[in-house]
């Protein structure tokens, strides 16, 4: 058994990490005359980066962030819109993932989440079961910044009360894991729910359940 002293908060991604998030099969299901093979997908997923960083913060809304859009790409803004609001229907729960929750708070590990979340996406995955998991938690568009700043980072440690040196963030986007890292926090890059677990496990933060 991990002693009382290993106890840890483990800060959770969400996109990609405990929900299905893979952009260009999203983009290829609802927007396919735009996007008929992965190429063309990754090809309009590349364009929405940077006014879809504006909708985690919050600063926009879906319609303008469409208007936006259909601006630069030449698609109907119409279009872009119902792509928007069909995202929430996408991100699934990784079971897998999910599963590593009650194992980390049998060992008395304190569960957060800090996510880009756009507000229409978080109100609606606040349902999901896994959240009952979770202690506290940060969405982007809630306090108007994102990942991979250093001020929602610096929120999290205030708002969560952290400890760098005992935080363990998982991510699967190495930029934001390379501001953990930086403020000290320790740090997983996520690949799949088995690294994640290996991982965890390697640093002694989870029992290894093959043991």
């Amino acid at each position: 058994m991990l002693s009382p002293s290993a106890s840890k908060t483990v800060v959770f991604d969400l996109g990609a990490v405990l929900l299905h998030w893979q952009p260009t099969e999203i983009v290829q299901h609802e927007l396919p005359l735009h996007a008929p093979n992965t190429a063309a997908a990754q090809a309009l997923c590349a364009g929405m980066w940077e006014p879809w960083a504006e909708f985690d913060r919050g600063t926009v809304e879906p319609a303008q962030l469409a208007y936006t859009l259909a601006a630069q790409s030449g698609l109907e803004s119409a279009d872009l819109l119902r792509f928007i609001h069909a995202i929430p229907n996408h991100l699934h729960t990784k079971q897998d993932t999910a599963a590593l929750l009650p194992r980390l708070q049998a060992q008395g590990h304190r569960l957060v989440y800090l996510s880009n979340m756009p507000i229409p996406y978080a109100d609606l995955l606040l349902e999901r079961d896994f959240f009952d998991h979770f202690e506290d938690g940060i969405f982007s568009a809630r306090v108007g910044l994102i990942k991979p700043e250093h001020g929602i980072y610096a929120l999290a440690e205030t708002q969560f009360g952290l400890t760098p040196a005992d935080t363990v963030f998982i991510d699967d986007n190495a930029h934001n894991v390379a501001t953990a890292h930086a403020r000290g926090w320790q740090a997983i890059q996520f690949l799949d729910a088995a690294q994640c677990e290996r991982d965890l496990v390697q640093l002694g933060w989870l029992e290894d359940n093959k043991a």
